[in-house]
């Protein structure tokens, strides 16, 4: 098992399917979740008051106002695409489980681990190669707020 922690990108140079190897773990990002991108993208997608009012969600017994999960998932997928930028990705067929453990509140800085968990080649498709992440977001305290299981059809360097 491989362990790269950073918060650069994983890769600099073109990364193919036979770069991955099971059990590789990666480590990046830091995006601070801002109270106005929080309620544009509540008030466009998901307009529940403990999302849009700081208030409603004290009442409910949250901090602050918490960001709507669909979001947070959003940030995770912006910082993969800046991470794996190299990687020579073809398209993702879907996206697995998402769990939601904790509210993330204005002001949680998100990072993200992910693990690869599933590997293999495509045999309908020779040049691809079929990849699973499992994906740890976590805030600034070390706190595990998501996890999401996502899914990649990466070229091969090998295409036999």
């Amino acid at each position: 098992m491989n362990l790269i922690m950073k918060t650069d990108p994983p890769f600099t140079d073109n990364v193919y399917f036979e770069d991955f190897a099971m059990g590789d773990r990666f480590a990046y990002g830091a995006y601070e979740m801002q109270r106005d991108d929080m309620l544009a993208f509540a008030r466009q997608f998901d307009p529940e008051p403990f999302h849009l009012d700081a208030a409603a969600a004290k009442a409910m017994g949250w901090p602050d106002l918490i960001a709507s999960g669909p979001h947070v998932c959003a940030v995770w997928l912006r910082l993969s695409k800046d991470a794996f930028a190299a990687t020579d990705a073809f398209v993702s067929p879907g996206w697995g489980e998402i769990n939601w453990l904790m509210p993330v509140v204005v002001g949680y800085v998100l990072s993200v681990q992910s693990e690869v968990t599933a590997l293999r080649p495509l045999k309908s498709r020779p040049e691809l190669g079929y990849l699973e992440f499992n994906n740890e977001i976590r805030n600034q305290h070390g706190e595990l707020t998501t996890t999401i299981n996502t899914k990649w059809f990466i070229h091969r360097r090998n295409k036999n």
